[in-house]
């Protein structure tokens, strides 16, 4: 399968660099130091689970360079989707898939406006992984795993051919007929892991071990949640339940890739995680407050990152 990976960060460098391992025909899509690196030392990755490797990969600046692939990979930071998104229809063919696999849960409509519907596809991935330096991925923690799907639903044939490309690169995936609903649950979970861990600057085992701060964690997934629901997502009841769950049986030392952000000071996807939930709270009228205080927390640091790469707020 021809696959372009726009975005060679700690998610699509990860995954697509275990699908180039598996045999498939991958192409990367970066830009910067990263790209540098990544054409004249290649693709390091180091993982908690398994021995580093290095590729030698195909990767470059300019999508027209590689033409229509089969699968796009869309992995960019929430806040660079928009633009990303117009690097894209080089990559077109006639029954191209473009899956995302951001945080937020925004990100499918800007594709859809640029690509459309038909071709971009839901998904989401549970891993824990950054650029560590230019040229190297280092996954932490978090089962490694991708859902996707189809928008409305369907087991389409191009569905279950990326299923089985993702299953012979041994990454845990499944093909989800009810996305954008697993995609909520994931951005209830990340938005209360991320905020509280960069809030805190803390990992998961001391907010857990912390009953206010536990709590407070919890606040901020219920939040979510709440505004989902108001939204019109039938996310089902028990996320509480489902967060502590999942959270206990992280590694107690991870963090997220927020905090990541924070503390290398870098922007953030403060404005998709908790920025987002506060805007629909006050659009639906659903009370925000802790979700609220982590973004007002949070922004300034945000805001800094931006000025200090000449971007305006946005």
């Amino acid at each position: 399968m021809r696959i372009a990976a726009i975005g060679a960060g700690g998610t699509g460098g990860y995954f697509g660099a275990q699908l180039q391992r598996s045999g498939q025909d991958v192409a990367f899509v970066a830009r910067g130091a990263h790209l540098a690196a990544m054409r004249t030392e290649g693709l390091r990755v180091e993982s908690a689970v398994a021995d580093p490797f290095v590729l030698r990969v195909r990767a470059t600046d300019n999508p027209a360079e590689i033409g229509p692939v089969d699968l796009v990979l869309f992995t960019v930071k929430s806040y660079d989707t928009a633009t990303a998104a117009r690097l894209v229809p080089s990559l077109i063919g006639k029954d191209t898939a473009v899956v995302t696999l951001q945080n937020g849960v925004d990100n499918v409509d800007v594709l859809v406006e640029t690509v459309g519907a038909r071709q971009v596809m839901g998904g989401l991935c549970r891993i824990f992984s950054t650029i560590a330096s230019p040229g190297v991925i280092r996954q932490t923690g978090g089962p490694r795993s991708v859902t996707f799907g189809e928008l409305e639903g369907e087991m389409s044939d191009r569905a279950g051919a990326i299923l089985e490309v993702f299953r012979g690169a041994e990454i845990p995936t499944e093909l989800s007929r009810q996305i954008l609903v697993d995609m909520w649950e994931k951005y209830v979970f990340i938005t209360a892991q991320g905020g509280m861990t960069a809030l805190t600057r803390l990992p998961i085992g001391q907010i857990l071990a912390t009953p206010e701060t536990r709590e407070m964690y919890l606040d901020a997934a219920s939040e979510v949640a709440a505004v989902g629901r108001a939204h019109g997502v039938p996310i089902p009841p028990g996320e509480r339940e489902r967060v502590l769950k999942f959270a206990q049986a992280l590694e107690p030392g991870l963090y997220s890739s927020l905090h990541h952000d924070l503390t290398h000071g870098n922007r953030m996807e403060v404005e998709a995680l908790p920025g987002n939930v506060v805007r629909l709270g006050r659009r639906y009228d659903v009370p925000t407050p802790v979700c609220r205080a982590i973004y007002a927390a949070l922004l300034p640091h945000d805001l800094a990152a931006r000025k200090a790469r000449g971007l305006a707020p946005s």
